[in-house]
């Protein structure tokens, strides 16, 4: 009878920590900004400069590409909507690099062979970067992958998209041809 005894006592308190610790969780949730948050805090904000080196070697600033409309896509090997959204914005590249758009890929990945395999099949005609310690993706406040900015020709975050579906890539096209426009 005394170990039964024992053993309810470790229950009783086994579940108040459980308690304490889904009440705590339940806290931080609420008070957690939501994933649109963040994204919603970028917009017609200047975009968060940043100089990352790139897959080929060389060093790339964000602000060098003033005066140009630019799509910095956020992107890891492990997230499967990033390896489809990568095909996508090749063909976005391609469709208005002469009229002024400029794609930056940011792989959060630290660089491995299945991040190089990877690029080696999709072979994006963009440049890609490595945030290798997340420097930039802590800039962007990064919720969810893949996590997309497109900025104006002035600097300024016109657009963020959050994940990515086949359908996505038509509203890309439909902001990139307004700026374009402008």
């Amino acid at each position: 009878m005394r170990d039964v005894v024992a053993t309810e006592g470790a229950d009783e308190r086994v579940g108040r920590v459980i308690g304490r610790g889904l009440v705590l969780l339940l806290l931080l949730a609420i008070a957690a900004p939501s994933q649109s948050g963040s994204a919603e805090e970028l917009l017609e904000q200047p975009a968060p400069d940043f100089a990352l080196k790139s897959m080929s070697g060389t060093n790339l600033r964000l602000s060098e590409y003033r005066g140009e409309v630019v799509l910095v896509n956020f992107w890891a090997t492990w997230c499967g909507a990033c390896r489809d959204q990568l095909q996508a914005l090749d063909d976005l590249h391609t469709q208005y690099r002469d009229a002024g758009l400029n794609v930056l890929g940011v792989s959060i990945d630290r660089p491995s062979k299945r991040s190089t395999k990877l690029l080696a099949e999709l072979r994006p005609e963009y440049p890609v970067l490595l945030d290798v310690d997340k420097d930039v993706s802590r800039l962007y406040d990064l919720d969810d992958m893949p996590f997309t900015v497109l900025i104006d020709q002035t600097g300024t975050v016109r657009a963020v998209f959050e994940g990515f579906d086949d359908d996505d890539i038509q509203l890309y096209q439909a902001q990139v041809a307004a700026l374009m426009a402008e």
